[in-house]
């Protein structure tokens, strides 16, 4: 025998329910991509400055030891003693090397292309996230990081 008495939910508020949680995830899946996008940005940034000021923190420790120590290409560290040598730019790319770029994929991680600090000028592909170290004129070292499509952060440290 049937009880009409007892309650269930009719399909109609079943469906109802389901199309709130569908739009609920939608709104969150936009809102987390927004968080995403905006840490990966400040990351970027906050790398740039930590180079740049590390760069010129070992500035200031030439002008007062005569040398620094830096990383070299393979990770090993070496004495520079010749301001020419200690100073040369695009060579930095090597000390900065365990700076990693947020914007990486799993593509550029497995070609071990994931680093934030790049030596010279930009490329046409890739920017996002990297900073690209490069010298000029007048004993200066730049720092070129491209946060996003739109937007550039600039120093220049002289040394």
């Amino acid at each position: 025998m049937i009880d009409l008495k007892t309650k269930a939910f009719t399909l109609i508020e079943l469906l109802v329910v389901v199309a709130i949680i569908g739009i609920l995830a939608a709104v969150g899946v936009v809102a987390y991509s927004g968080y995403t996008s905006g840490a990966k940005k400040t990351v970027s940034k906050q790398n740039h400055k930590m180079m740049v000021r590390q760069f010129a923190t070992m500035v200031a420790e030439y002008e007062i030891n005569g040398s620094i120590n830096k990383k070299v290409n393979g990770g090993a560290i070496q004495n520079f003693t010749k301001k020419s040598s200690a100073f040369d730019c695009p060579s930095f790319q090597h000390h900065f090397k365990d700076i990693k770029t947020p914007y990486a994929d799993s593509t550029a991680k497995a070609k071990d292309q994931d680093n934030q600090a790049w030596a010279g000028v930009c490329c046409n592909y890739g920017k996002e996230g990297r900073t690209y170290i490069w010298e000029k004129a007048g004993g200066y070292c730049t720092f070129s990081t491209y946060i996003d499509l739109n937007t550039l952060v600039y120093d220049e440290v002289k040394w």
